[in-house]
């Protein structure tokens, strides 16, 4: 070959490279693209493609082919996007936190897949910017019981979707005496079929109503049943009902049970039944008991029959002290 030929193909390849160089070398402001060493600049991956991807994703096909399956340079998005281009999971990983470990255990999706440098880290104990640690969840080899609310639910639920459905755990989670474990009693509600989807409840025995029922969570109403802290009475719609603590006493205190909150105790019946003392009937609880301090006092300590206690809700004004008080209404008397 002359040298006329040799140094005409020399130039080709130099022009032809130039082109290829250019056609990546800044798709967009993003991109971070080295055209020095015709990759992403270093930190690219995981956190800098996703957000020029999130941008533009077609300026990914320029070098990574029309379908993003490798192109010129030679490397598929789905070599990380399990679920295709636009898919980091699986597509039947739908939600991730119920079919994931389904589609683990059973050879589906393997764990070598989780396992890249930029998705779960090469160990599984996370990436930043991208997947967590598989122990920030749940133990390695993998154990129901080791499963933390958390992982899936926010604490306290506060969303109108599962796994994050707010019902009435804010009314509830009120204080340091609240835990999940009240309702869903640690491993006995988290294995069985709670990761498919079925909202499991163990009552904790402490929470069974005094009459000796059983505690219990109905489904089809979205109400409980023999619940100490109910009074052993049927509980409003988890998700619609409510109770509006400054007219509704009875809703959870009955006079005359055998429940541990019934307040046929000291001068209730007095004050509030007895026809031959012609009781006023304008004397509600709410003469007596102050709700604001409720929340605060009567709600706390709820697995105990005190509940707060109900002394600490009379209201300043009644002057309550050692069993006898002396309100507005009569001198001091013993209650």
């Amino acid at each position: 070959m002359s040298q006329i030929m040799i140094r005409l193909v020399q130039s080709t390849v130099v022009v032809l490279v130039m082109i290829v160089a250019a056609s990546c070398s800044n798709p967009n402001a993003q991109s971070s693209f080295n055209a020095d060493t015709g990759k992403h600049s270093t930190g690219w991956l995981p956190a800098g493609h996703a957000a020029s991807a999130s941008a533009d994703l077609t300026t990914c096909a320029e070098c990574h082919g029309a379908a993003l399956d490798g192109g010129i340079a030679n490397v598929s998005c789905t070599t990380c996007h399990l679920g295709g281009p636009t898919s980091v999971h699986p597509l039947g990983w739908v939600p991730m936190y119920l079919t994931h470990g389904p589609s683990v255990s059973t050879g589906v999706t393997t764990i070598a897949q989780c396992a890249s440098q930029y998705c779960h880290g090469t160990n599984l104990s996370g990436v930043t910017n991208s997947g967590p640690s598989c122990t920030s969840c749940h133990s390695l080899p993998y154990d129901p019981t080791t499963v933390t609310c958390s992982a899936c639910h926010r604490i306290p639920p506060s969303g109108t979707v599962s796994p994050n459905r707010a019902g009435k755990h804010a009314q509830h989670a009120t204080s340091a005496s609240s835990s999940c474990d009240i309702c869903h009693n640690g491993a006995s509600a988290y294995v069985g079929d709670h990761s498919n989807g079925t909202v499991n409840f163990s009552f904790q025995t402490a929470y069974n109503a005094k009459s000796g029922g059983t505690a219990t969570f109905h489904a089809a109403t979205n109400t409980c049943s023999n619940v100490s802290c109910h009074g052993g009475q049927t509980t409003p719609n988890w998700r619609t009902g409510s109770i509006n603590v400054n007219t509704q006493c009875t809703a959870c205190h009955e006079y005359g049970t055998a429940q541990y909150n019934s307040y046929s105790t000291g001068r209730h019946y007095l004050h509030l039944l007895d026809p031959n003392n012609g009781p006023d009937p304008k004397l509600t609880c709410v003469a007596c008991h102050d709700t604001v301090k409720l929340a605060t006092n009567h709600f706390t300590t709820l697995n105990t029959p005190a509940m707060g206690p109900a002394s600490a809700t009379i209201l300043n004004s009644v002057q309550y002290s050692g069993g006898g008080c002396l309100p507005s209404c009569h001198g001091n008397e013993s209650w």
